[in-house]
């Protein structure tokens, strides 16, 4: 496996648990009956890291072994 594939393996894991944290959180804002601007965002940002976190982590991954694809 390569460092950029193991990086975004990683991102990736971090951003699914952070989808899942956010989730119980603008569930337990729905609960309390609370609108606006606040959940919503909190959706949006979570299903961005689910695409931003494993591209940092291709990036981030070969920056770490020392290895950044340029031979």
């Amino acid at each position: 496996m390569s460092p950029a594939l193991i990086g975004g393996l990683v991102g990736l894991a971090f951003a699914a648990v952070e989808y899942l944290m956010f989730g119980a959180l603008i569930a337990r804002a729905t609960r309390r009956g609370e609108e606006g601007r606040g959940p919503r965002v909190l959706d949006i940002v979570r299903k961005a890291q689910l695409i931003v976190y494993p591209v940092i982590g291709l990036v981030v991954g070969p920056m770490l072994v020392g290895n950044p694809g340029a031979s």
